[in-house]
Order: C-alpha cells, then sequence, then structure tokens
C-alpha cells in the first residue's frame, strides 16, 4: 500500500522540483526578483503535499538543478549552501510539523518560516564579517529582504494546498514517510 504512493508522489515531487527552478526565472525576468522567494513558493508547496523523504529531496535537488542550468542561486557569496539548508529545514517542519504532528498549514507555514529567518540571520552574521560586511545591518536586511516572499506564501499556499487536497485526495492524502 504504501508503495503505491511513493510511486504517485514521484512525479508530483519532480513538478514541484520543476516549479522552483521554473518560479525564480520567471520572478527575475519580470523584475520581481528574490525578495520574494520564488523557490521557495513550490518546495513549501510540495513539503505540504508529499512525504518528508520527498519534500527534502525536491528542498536539495531544485537549487543544484537551478545552478547547474542557470548560474543561480550563485555558491560564491555562498548563496546556494545557505538555500540548501533553508530550503531542507523548511521542508523538513513543514512535512513534520504537517503530517507528524497534525498541526493547521497556517501554523506550520508560520514556525517554518521562523526558523527560516532565524538560520538565514545567524548565516549571514557569521559569514558577513569574513566579507569584511557590518554584520548587523546585513543580518537584518538579508532577514527583512524576504518579507515580501514570506507575505506571498501566507497568502497563495494555504488555500492552493486546500484546494489541491480536496481536489485530488487518493493521491495527496495517506501521507506518510
Amino acid at each position: 500500500m504504501q508503495e503505491k504512493y511513493i510511486y504517485r508522489h514521484i512525479p508530483i515531487a519532480s513538478l514541484f522540483a520543476a516549479l522552483g527552478v521554473v518560479f525564480p526565472i520567471f520572478f527575475h525576468l519580470v523584475g520581481l526578483g528574490s525578495a520574494f522567494l520564488p523557490m521557495f513558493l513550490p518546495i513549501i508547496m510540495g513539503s505540504l503535499l508529499l512525504p518528508r523523504t520527498s519534500a527534502i529531496s525536491i528542498a536539495i535537488i531544485t537549487p543544484l538543478i537551478s545552478f547547474l542550468f542557470t548560474g543561480m542561486p550563485p555558491i560564491y557569496p555562498p548563496i546556494l549552501p545557505l538555500v540548501l539548508i533553508e530550503l531542507m529545514v523548511v521542508s523538513f517542519i513543514c512535512s513534520e510539523l504537517f503530517f507528524k504532528r497534525r498541526l493547521s498549514v497556517w501554523l506550520t507555514l508560520a514556525i517554518a518560516l521562523i526558523f527560516d529567518r532565524g538560520i538565514l540571520f545567524i548565516f549571514v552574521l557569521l559569514l558577513t564579517p569574513l566579507f569584511g560586511l557590518p554584520e548587523d545591518i546585513f543580518s537584518v536586511g538579508a532577514v527583512l529582504h524576504g518579507i515580501p516572499g514570506i507575505v506571498l506564501i501566507l497568502l497563495t499556499i494555504p488555500f492552493v494546498v486546500g484546494f489541491l487536497k480536496g481536489k485530488y485526495p487518493e493521491i495527496l492524502n495517506g501521507n506518510s514517510s
């Protein structure tokens, strides 16, 4: 029974990984850039619809594929490692809290995004001295830069996840890791 769901999750995980590569390209083309966290949108959505192993897999694969095809996120400054860490943590938290702890999508997103912004703050705080930059200003600036993306995530993902789970319950419900 569980194998059936695993096979059903592969195309869904592939779709979210592909969207995680395409969304940033589109957002940058129309001038919206990284402030809207375009790679985070499909990865977080996938993490709320897929089991933990699939969620973490797309969190790892997506930025790597994006880097190979577009050069973004860049390796230097170390944005790619940061994005990998952020996406893995957010995916794990979303999947764990939503499926295992059965928290609401809103509370799950709030907790995951708070952890994400905390990781970002600490990472930038630790790395900015290596580049000779003022750590306080850049750390706070990096966290605040993503506010439009956080708003977009909170405005779209709960509704899209609810719609998809209602429309395709045989595929998306019964998620187990």
